[in-house]
């Protein structure tokens, strides 16, 4: 039986800096083709090794930069899911042209591994208590599962109060859950705590660096012997110990990207030999079949009187 899910964004680092004041649809920086096939190379070579799947969350504009590393990936039993078309705050897109975006990009990856996503997760986890709209976007579009969701405070993101387990997502609010919603929400593992307390971060990503791994490992180990299951997440440059040396970075582009860079190689490794992980789709496969069946049952009509 598996443990949980591992999922990776599989984005350039370099792209996904804190977007500063400017940025935009129309000034976005290239993407390092290279970088991104040589880190996401690696990563997939270590599953390989301890026979584990992931989710890859892919954006679009990665998508059609290295069209055959995401070819790869899928060849080699791991799920592709989306990650927006840009790696930009979804309210910094309009809605119109963010779904028109979206759209495309699942009619270019459908026609590149001839499969269409079925997970979602926004960049930088942008996905606040009250854009419940991306919900109904997603619903539309022919998603089933959402994985946006981190149930805990942090400087940068996160829900906290949100449930810790698969919920459906209220049609108003995305921090609760309602039988009414159309997407299921997976939530990313964090550290369990007392009472109503948010947990810590630790699903992965900068807290898979910073956390010591004997305690990311007792954390886990916690969380499945509560009956929960892991909700991971690495992106490929978490892996590169020696990133290029930029410029002008933030205070938290530094830390997100060069702190502990050179424990990220070693955790991942270690936490990979502790616990089995395998794609969303197959972890929580019966909680998407469980969504799926209620979504059937509420779009066929009822049969009039008499009949």
């Amino acid at each position: 039986m598996l443990d949980g899910a591992l999922t990776v964004d599989l984005e350039d680092w370099q792209c996904a800096l804190h977007p500063r004041e400017g940025s935009g649809l129309d000034n976005r920086p290239e993407i390092d083709a290279d970088s991104v096939c040589r880190n996401t190379r690696l990563l997939l070579q270590q599953l390989d090794c301890v026979g584990a799947k992931a989710t890859f969350f892919v954006p679009g504009e990665v998508m059609r930069s290295v069209p055959e590393l995401v070819k790869e990936a899928f060849r080699k039993g791991h799920e592709i899911a989306s990650h927006a078309s840009v790696h930009l705050p979804i309210d910094w897109i309009p809605r119109q042209r963010f779904e028109g975006m979206l759209a495309e990009d699942i009619d270019f990856l459908e026609d590149l591994i001839g499969v269409r996503p079925r997970g979602f997760r926004a960049p930088y986890f942008s996905i606040g208590r009250n854009q419940s709209w991306i919900s109904e976007v997603l619903s539309r579009n022919g998603f089933w599962y959402d994985s946006s969701v981190v149930p805990t405070w942090t400087p940068y993101w996160g829900i906290p109060g949100a449930p810790k387990a698969p919920y459906i997502v209220d049609t108003s609010d995305v921090s609760k859950s309602s039988s009414e919603g159309c997407l299921l929400e997976i939530p990313v593992s964090v550290w369990p705590t007392w009472g109503s307390l948010p947990g810590l971060p630790v699903g992965g990503g900068f807290y898979m660096r910073i956390w010591p791994s004997s305690i990311l490992i007792a954390v886990y180990r916690r969380i499945l012997a509560r009956g929960g299951r892991l909700v991971l997440y690495i992106h490929p440059g978490n892996l590169e110990g020696e990133k290029r040396r930029l410029s002008n970075l933030t205070t938290r582009d530094v830390l997100s990207q060069y702190f502990a860079a050179e424990r990220g190689m070693t955790s991942f490794k270690r936490l990979a030999q502790e616990f089995s992980f395998g794609a969303i789709e197959n972890v929580f496969r019966s909680d998407i079949q469980i969504f799926k069946d209620r979504l059937d049952r509420a779009r066929v009509p009822s049969s009039p009187r008499g009949h």
